[in-house]
């Protein structure tokens, strides 16, 4: 599963819509705007794409993931637009057999979607 949306994600469906009859492992990470950012208050973040350059990138991960590990199935989902403190930024969910590769599968994920080329990131601050 890919998902690029401006849309809230929910992490439980995400977890729900994971294949997961051959693995033993599921390791999911949900990332969310957090209250402070070098030392200032965050008020919102400010995600701009390119959607198609996105998607390929998201698909080119979860391709990377394939080649270097033994799973079942990857999500990996994005939001784009302006998101609050505590929304849902990113989930990166990894099926697989056995844990190792679970968890190694998805830390990549997460640093790669953090690092992708085609998303612009602008943080909006509190006022002192």
């Amino acid at each position: 599963m890919i998902q690029l949306t401006e849309e809230p994600i929910s992490p439980q469906q995400v977890l729900a819509n994971l294949k997961i009859h051959q693995s033993g492992s599921i390791v999911i990470h949900v990332g969310a705007v957090r209250p402070f950012s070098e030392g200032r208050k965050v008020v919102a973040i400010e995600y701009q794409v390119n959607r198609k350059a996105t998607e390929r990138e998201l698909s080119n991960i979860a391709s990377e993931i394939r080649t270097r590990w033994e799973v079942e199935d990857i999500a990996l989902c994005r939001r784009m637009g302006r998101l609050s403190f505590g929304e849902v930024i990113l989930v990166a969910a990894i099926s697989a057999p056995r844990h190792k590769a679970a968890f190694q599968a998805c830390q990549f994920a997460v640093e790669q979607m953090k690092n992708m080329a085609s998303v612009t990131k602008k943080e909006l601050f509190a006022e002192k």
